[in-house]
């Protein structure tokens, strides 16, 4: 996969109203914002020309390549314009089961803090509604209380709503040339080590192929590190440099590492640093990045979304490519 969001086009729609597909999924996903059912793509484009104005509200598409996978919307609230508001969220009901869901919201949440300066981001979900909500609790967002609970009227009942938010305490930034000495820490959780087995001993980092990674971090030509901290403290990392060891296709292609925490992953904190380490490999001039993965680690799945491809597999592990589009 290949994964980007994009703005919406007006031939979205076309796509989008078909995964609707019946007036109990279309009010779980709209409440009362649509008159009728079936929506059409001429109902969907009439709402967006009167209240999605490109500024205080965008509506983005997301694509796996040029395919139409899933939308959702986000809103500046008139009494917080730190806030964003999440909306509209759906995916492909075809593809159900492929983490779609949490990569958009993941990715509509990242849109929403690195381009437009967001410390907040709230949405409201039916609590008829699990799937949603335990989409949205694996993301990060977490339940909150209001003074009086929010309810619509749909198909003869009442449902109730449950208001949740993400608070932005996460900074991806540069690592500083003192906290260089963490990247021995992240290298060991880098290893991928299967839950219930017997830890390996840290002096596995003194094999060259491992130390390789970190070794003398910061004086090679184009060595790249972005941290994620959390109240202050550094809990992940994800780094690069030229072609260095078990993910080397060549002596001009920078290699990508990443590695968060235990207590920390699951959050987002990885799709975070990943998308932001790829952003800055790419401006630097790079067209293709490579990374190894061992083939049971759960990371496969999130490199695939993030547009990596398997270029080679070996006994153990994969070795995957991303590459920018005409590059």
């Amino acid at each position: 996969m290949n994964l980007q969001l994009r703005p919406y086009k007006s031939a979205d729609a076309n796509i989008i109203t078909t995964w609707l597909k019946s007036e109990y999924l279309m009010r779980q996903w709209c409440a009362d914002r649509y008159e009728r059912y079936p929506v059409t793509p001429d109902d969907m484009n009439f709402y967006h020309q009167q209240y999605i104005d490109g500024h205080n509200s965008i509506a983005l598409t997301m694509v796996d390549g040029e395919e139409i996978v899933g939308y959702i919307t986000l809103r500046t609230p008139a009494d917080d314009l730190s806030e964003q508001r999440l909306g509209f969220v759906i995916v492909d009901d075809s593809k159900r089961g492929k983490g779609l869901g949490k990569t958009l919201v993941s990715m509509a949440v990242d849109y929403a803090f690195c381009k437009l300066e967001a410390t907040k981001v709230s949405l409201g979900v039916f609590e008829n509604n699990p799937a949603a909500i335990r989409c949205y609790e694996s993301v990060g967002f977490h339940r909150v209380g209001r003074q009086e609970t929010e309810s619509y009227r749909c198909l003869g009942e009442t449902w109730n709503c449950i208001e949740m938010e993400y608070q932005n305490n996460i900074t991806i930034r540069t690592i500083e040339s003192d906290e260089a000495m963490l990247l021995t820490e992240f290298l060991y959780e880098a290893i991928y080590q299967p839950a219930g087995s017997q830890k390996v001993p840290r002096t596995v980092l003194q094999q060259p192929m491992i130390w390789a990674y970190v070794k003398d971090f910061g004086k090679l030509p184009d060595d790249i590190c972005l941290v994620a901290v959390v109240d202050g403290l550094i809990v992940g990392a994800a780094w690069s440099r030229l072609g260095c060891s078990y993910g080397k296709i060549d002596d001009t292609t920078p290699e990508f590492a990443i590695s968060v925490y235990p207590e920390y992953r699951g959050k987002g904190i990885g799709t975070r640093l990943l998308s932001s380490l790829l952003d800055a490999i790419h401006k630097i001039g790079y067209g293709t990045v490579s990374l190894s993965v061992d083939k049971s680690n759960y990371a496969v799945g999130m490199y695939l979304k993030a547009g990596f491809e398997i270029l080679e597999e070996r006994e153990h592990d994969y070795i995957m490519v991303k590459r920018w589009n005409n590059e």
